[in-house]
């Protein structure tokens, strides 16, 4: 009997152990989106991120980047310092234009919540690419402005 009480006694310092020390607790949200609402956000993501080089405000443009953790941002960066030059060189005003409609390929359980692998593609006009994303898309914390992050980005650039 003395033996189930030390074990019961450890097992519940062990519990304690973790919020006494000061060790944060995680607590997952699962909160479930409508797929229209994933839908609606990452093409509107995408659409500010292309224009993000027409924002005049500097905090404007500043906005589009906390949308993405930074292994999905790459890609975007890239895209942008390789046309740069282009852009500022005839001083373009980038006008993007999605020609398929976002499209959730797959949705399951992530580590966090939930995610959803979206696919979309756009033109550029003014650099005539065509842009071929396909986002996973995570439903973000709830103290982030956003209900939603792009968790990783992939990108293929075509001209036209």
């Amino acid at each position: 009997m003395k033996k189930i009480h030390c074990y019961h006694f450890v097992l519940v310092c062990a519990l304690m152990l973790p919020s006494a020390s000061g060790f944060p607790i995680v607590h997952h949200y699962y909160v479930t989106f409508p797929a229209s609402q994933v839908l609606e956000w990452t093409e509107e993501t995408l659409m500010s991120t292309l224009t993000a080089g027409n924002h005049e405000d500097v905090s404007e443009a500043a906005n589009v980047r906390q949308h993405y953790m930074s292994a999905a941002w790459w890609p975007i960066q890239n895209f942008f310092r390789d046309k740069l030059q282009i852009i500022q060189g005839r001083q373009l005003l980038l006008h993007p234009e999605p020609i398929t409609p976002p499209m959730i390929i797959a949705t399951r359980d992530c580590q966090a919540g939930s995610c959803w692998q979206v696919r979309q593609a756009f033109i550029i006009p003014e650099l005539r690419n065509r842009l071929d994303f396909n986002v996973l898309v995570v439903t973000a914390d709830p103290s982030h402005e956003s209900p939603f992050l792009i968790q990783t980005l992939e990108m293929g650039v075509t001209d036209y």
